[in-house]
C-alpha cells in the first residue's frame, strides 16, 4: 500500500510542478519579478497540500518567532527535495543559494534565476564564493531573506557532518544575522528515496546568531546547534 501511495504521490507531485512551470514560464519575460515570487509562493502551498493529502507527510513549524521581519540568512538543514519546495511559503520573497547544476534544469532553472536564485560554481570556488557574497549582500540590502544549505549536499536522515565554512564568510563579510533551521524531513522523504513515509516533519527555527563573532566562534556555534538539534529530532521521527 505504501508503494502504491508513493507512486500516486510522485506522479501527481512532479506532474503538478511540470504543468505549473509550463504555465508560469511567461512570467520570466515581465520586468517585475514579484510575480515570479508569487508563483513560487503559491506553488509551494499547493505542493504542501498535495504532500499532506496523498503521502500523509505533514509539517509542524516550531519557534516561528525566529522567522525575522528584517532580512537575514537562514542556514537550513538539507535532507531532501521537500525543504527546497515546501518551505518557500514560510518566507517573504526568499532568495536561495543553490549549486549551479540545478539552474541548468529546463524551465525550473529559468524560473529560479528570475526569482534571484544565487548559483555557486563548484569548479571555481574562489570566484564563485566572491560573486555569491556580493549577490547575497545585495539581496539582503533589498530586504530578501537568503536561504543557504551549509552542508553543501543532501544528508541522510539523522546524519551529521561538519558544516562548510563558506557560510562564515557571508556572516562576517555581510555582517548579517544567521538563523539556523533544522528539520527531520529525511525520515519521511529520504534523499534518493522513492517511497514516502507518512508522518510529521518538524521544522525548528533556532535562536538567531547575531553579528560580532569571529569566524571560528560562529562556526562552532552553528555546528553545535545543528549537531544538538539533529540528535534531538532522531527521537521525533513519527
Amino acid at each position: 500500500m505504501l508503494a502504491i501511495r508513493s507512486v500516486l504521490f510522485n506522479g501527481v507531485f512532479f506532474s503538478t510542478i511540470a504543468i505549473a512551470l509550463i504555465l508560469g514560464f511567461p512570467l520570466i519575460f515581465l520586468n517585475n519579478r514579484k510575480y515570479v515570487f508569487i508563483f513560487w509562493h503559491y506553488l509551494s502551498i499547493i505542493l504542501e497540500f498535495i504532500t499532506a493529502k496523498i503521502s500523509g507527510i505533514k509539517c509542524r513549524v516550531e519557534n516561528e518567532k525566529n522567522i525575522l521581519k528584517k532580512p537575514a540568512i537562514y542556514a537550513m538543514r538539507h535532507e531532501s527535495t521537500w525543504e527546497t519546495l515546501i518551505l518557500i511559503s514560510k518566507f517573504k520573497e526568499p532568495i536561495f543559494v543553490l549549486k549551479e547544476e540545478l539552474l541548468k534544469l529546463p524551465l525550473f532553472g529559468a524560473m529560479a534565476k528570475k526569482a534571484g536564485t544565487i548559483s555557486v560554481d563548484r569548479k571555481n570556488k574562489t570566484k564563485a564564493l566572491r560573486d555569491a557574497i556580493d549577490r547575497v549582500e545585495n539581496s539582503i540590502n533589498k530586504g530578501h531573506p537568503v536561504i543557504i544549505f551549509p552542508e553543501g549536499t543532501r544528508m541522510a536522515a539523522g546524519e551529521y557532518v561538519p558544516l562548510k565554512r563558506g557560510i562564515a564568510l557571508f556572516y562576517e563579510k555581510i555582517n548579517c544575522t544567521v538563523v539556523p533551521v533544522v528539520h527531520n524531513s529525511g525520515y519521511f522523504w529520504p534523499r534518493r528515496g522513492f517511497i514516502k513515509k507518512p508522518g510529521t516533519i518538524i521544522v525548528r527555527f533556532m535562536d538567531p546568531i547575531v553579528p560580532g563573532l569571529s569566524r571560528d566562534e560562529f562556526m562552532d556555534k552553528l555546528n553545535d546547534v545543528f549537531h544538538t538539534e539533529i540528535d534531538k529530532l532522531r527521537e521525533k521521527k513519527g
